[in-house]
């Protein structure tokens, strides 16, 4: 049984564009289903756990990040499987699933392949994906979104180079697992599950510190996005816990999957909760 929950402002509308093509292609792969949209933040979530309470046993994110990480809070049966079809600005989680495209993310579902990972809590929130502080996260704050034109994407570029030239590290206190604690200047950090960075590692907190990229490195990071894959590439320290607890002078913003959800200091924590994905392919 198959629940789809749609964000028709995903991909700047282009979620509400393909519907009728959506629906078509998932009924001629036998997977047609429920069909419900988002009117506003946090809807994917409650849209979710009604699915769950009705019994329904696959649960899917028709958007981006944002629709993924609010259906992921949503579900808390142990049984039931998350699919994506990605159509949102930021498909991050898809991308890291092995899916490309919405078209793909149909066949996908179709085959049903399932990878178990373990949620990530920080705070009341639970994610997959990533968690950011830094560069990253303040980048959208400092830069209004560009226009479609040519000029509007070089004056963008400019200024994010800017920003990121100018950037001040920040002072972070990483404590691990209770026991050890880390000092370090940071320009940006991540944290993940291993497990789904890497389908073969078993589920654990990954802390990637990067410092002050070369201005090269900056343009290169610019180009591609300024997403945490990037970042994560040019940490020059990695290390695994179970819990991390976050503070930083003066206190920052914290983000998952680029969107605001809290302040340091932070709590994060590996959790027994276990979720399933359908990904386009199980690593043994």
């Amino acid at each position: 049984m198959y629940y789809y929950i749609i964000n028709p402002a995903a991909g700047h509308g282009a979620a509400h564009t393909i519907q009728d093509k959506l629906r078509n292609e998932l009924k001629s792969l036998g997977i047609g289903g429920e069909f419900v949209t988002t009117t506003g933040q946090g809807d994917a979530t409650r849209l979710a756990s009604q699915a769950i309470a009705k019994g329904y046993t696959t649960i899917v994110a028709v958007g981006g990040d944002e629709t993924v990480n609010e259906i992921i809070n949503g579900v808390t049966s142990d049984t039931a499987a998350i699919g994506v079809i990605p159509i949102g600005s930021t498909n991050q989680i898809a991308s890291q699933l092995g899916i490309s495209s919405w078209q793909q993310g149909c066949t996908v579902l179709a085959a049903r392949r399932i990878t178990e990972y373990a949620l990530i809590a920080a705070g009341d929130d639970f994610f997959l994906s990533s968690l950011t502080l830094g560069f990253e996260t303040e980048l959208p704050d400092s830069q209004p979104a560009p226009d479609t034109s040519l000029k509007g994407r070089v004056l963008h570029l400019r200024d994010s180079f800017n920003h990121a030239r100018n950037y001040k590290t920040i002072k972070c206190k990483i404590k691990v697992d209770d026991g050890y604690t880390v000092s370090a200047e940071v320009f940006s950090l991540c944290v993940t599950n291993q497990k789904f960075i890497n389908p073969t590692a078993p589920n654990e907190l990954s802390v990637s510190i990067t410092d002050r990229p070369s201005k090269r490195q900056i343009g290169n990071l610019l180009l591609r996005g300024g997403k945490a894959k990037s970042l994560g590439e040019l940490a020059t320290t990695n290390f695994q816990g179970k819990k991390i607890t976050l503070a930083a002078e003066p206190p920052i913003n914290v983000a998952i999957d680029g969107k605001i959800i809290a302040r340091t200091p932070l709590a994060i924590r590996l959790t027994n909760r276990r979720v399933r994905f359908i990904v386009e392919k199980v690593v043994a």
